[in-house]
């Protein structure tokens, strides 16, 4: 397990309750202190940015699961290439994960990019679906993790990496409208819509459908949206148009200063405080000629065991991913979607998150 944050932890315990034996890898020594303690979970302090030596380390393990920040996910799939060892992995990388198809499939390892919540699950699910449909004509994707109890003015807790959140909200999010590829503002085209006994949310443009853009042949429209409470996306366009996540420098006194680095600092403070019981909504929309299923799961913060809905989603479908992949009929980049297409391995995953109490609701 490369890194020991929110996610890696809750997948390295999922793993190790399952049989297996973990090595957990982190720089950061408080975030590896507080891993739940397992006989057959050992824990390593390393810096990855070491790359000759963390592609040797790679070499004593069967399989990775990478955990950990957006920045590093391509560099641990290139470290996990060159070492020849199978990769699951977590982290939402924003580069093509199928530059590495060509030489993966030459060293016969897999890497499976997007492992988690959605990216992850939702692409298991649509999968599924496209493989029982024959195809997709429209595809609508609805996630998110937000606070049981919303504190103003954000109404929203962190559950994940402050930096990645920020790059969801900045980075141009791809949508496919009327068969043709296009570029949208990200927490942009916001609707707002109500759930029933969970009350209103907004939801927004966000770069979700990943591989996807590459996988699903031949699709009319295809889209994912962010869901959120009202109002916390005209908030965060706000800080991005007043310049509080620049890149560019300014003087205070001798020194400069980047306010991202600032704002972030802040975020991190702010969006900490609170309530940390969360849930998480995913609603799945599809059709096909005449053919529509709505797919739907919502889940809540683990009170027995303190673990994030959010961390449940994620840490649990990599875990669940990593205990299946090598039964995988193949090699190369593998994402989620083609597990969802294999019945027996789409199967394994669903039967899986329903022990860990995670249901896929479809109305009959």
């Amino acid at each position: 397990m490369v890194g020991a944050g929110m996610q890696g932890r809750v997948a390295a315990w999922d793993l190790s309750k399952a049989g297996h034996d973990i090595v957990v890898l982190d720089f950061n020594l408080e975030s590896l202190r507080k891993i739940k303690k397992s006989a057959n979970i050992k824990t390593h302090t390393f810096n990855v940015k070491k790359r000759a030596r963390f592609i040797k380390f790679m070499k004593n393990f069967d399989i990775i699961v990478g955990a950990l920040p957006s920045a590093f996910g391509f560099y641990t799939m290139e470290c996990a290439l060159k070492a020849g060892v199978d990769l699951v992995d977590m982290s939402y990388a924003p580069e093509d994960p199928f530059l590495l198809d060509k030489d993966a499939k030459k060293k016969k390892i897999r890497i499976v990019p997007d492992a988690g919540f959605a990216p992850g699950l939702s692409n298991i699910l649509v999968g599924e679906v496209y493989k029982y449909f024959g195809g997709i004509d429209n595809l609508r994707i609805l996630v998110g993790g937000i606070p049981q109890k919303p504190q103003p003015p954000f109404n929203y807790h962190i559950t994940w990496s402050p930096a990645d959140l920020i790059e969801e909200y900045t980075r141009p999010a791809r949508i496919i409208k009327n068969h043709k590829t296009i570029t949208v503002k990200a927490l942009s085209s916001i609707e707002v819509f109500t759930i029933p006994k969970l009350g209103r949310f907004e939801c927004f443009y966000s770069d979700g459908l990943r591989t996807f853009i590459k996988t699903i042949k031949n699709v009319t429209n295809m889209e994912e949206k962010t869901i959120r409470y009202p109002g916390h996306a005209k908030i965060f366009e706000t800080i991005i148009d007043c310049g509080f996540l620049s890149e560019v420098p300014f003087a205070i006194g001798k020194k400069l200063y980047k306010p991202k680095n600032f704002t972030l600092e802040f975020l991190k403070n702010v969006l900490t405080r609170g309530d940390k019981k969360d849930l998480s909504i995913l609603i799945i929309e599809i059709e096909k000629n005449r053919q529509k299923k709505r797919l739907t799961c919502i889940d809540y913060y683990d009170e027995k065991n303190k673990i994030s809905s959010m961390a449940r989603m994620t840490a649990y479908t990599g875990s669940i991913i990593t205990q299946c992949i090598k039964r995988y009929q193949g090699f190369g980049v593998i994402p989620p979607e083609y597990l969802g297409m294999d019945k027996n391995l789409c199967k394994f995953i669903k039967d899986e998150l329903k022990k860990r109490r995670i249901i896929i609701k479809e109305p009959t």
